[in-house]
């Protein structure tokens, strides 16, 4: 079917739009609600669409859903990859190449307990992967509680992060500082304020995942 607000092709057992954010059932802005017939529907013609809930009292448009569209398509599923990438990097060793091979062994063996952390996080990261894909699924179909546990994906990505520096601090005996280069530092950042950010967001779309 499409949306009645903006056009879009969507799925049929939709509820709300994903490109406008439009609640399907209600009318069109500016169009009056039209009462149902009672009549059964005639061979070709457009189906009257269903009434639900209706957007909250007070909202004078649908809310835009570009940021949205980009959370689900473009950003977990780079975070998928980018996190199963760190998994590998952890379990090969191969995060220890140098220009003359992987000093893996070398390293390992200077630095007692580094190997067990390394797997240790491996698994971590591979977590935070599958669960990108799992919090994507539920945001995408609108799922109750998706965007709650979207925020704590990101939040729980922070803390590994951080976990993963102290650790190599303490057995590499150096500072904090020293294991996180400052692209580390302002990810991190970045991704404490985006935590922020899309808190606010997604309580003024929290009518919409319902399903």
């Amino acid at each position: 079917m499409f949306c009645p607000n903006c056009g879009n092709q969507i799925p049929d057992e939709s509820k709300f739009c994903p490109s406008c954010g439009a609640t399907i059932g209600a009318p069109a802005q500016g169009e009056p609600e039209r009462p149902s017939s009672g009549m059964p529907p005639v061979p070709g013609a457009e189906p009257e669409p269903s009434p639900v809930h209706p957007v909250p009292a007070g909202a004078t448009e649908a809310p835009g859903m570009k940021w949205f569209k980009f959370i689900i398509w473009v950003q977990l599923f780079l975070s998928a990859l980018m996190l199963a990438a760190t998994s590998v990097m952890l379990f090969t060793g191969s995060r220890y190449m140098t220009e003359y091979g992987n000093a893996r062994d070398l390293v390992y063996l200077f630095f007692q307990g580094l190997q067990v952390v390394d797997i240790i996080f491996a698994v971590v990261f591979l977590a935070l992967a599958i669960w990108c894909i799992v919090v994507r699924m539920g945001l995408a179909k609108f799922k109750k509680g998706a965007p709650t546990q979207y925020l704590i994906l990101l939040g729980a990505n922070i803390v590994a992060q951080l976990l993963y520096a102290v650790a190599l601090a303490v057995i590499t005996n150096v500072g904090i500082f020293d294991v996180m280069d400052p692209s580390s530092l302002s990810q991190i950042v970045v991704s404490i304020v985006m935590i922020f950010v899309n808190k606010i967001y997604f309580d003024k779309r929290a009518y919409m995942f319902t399903n």
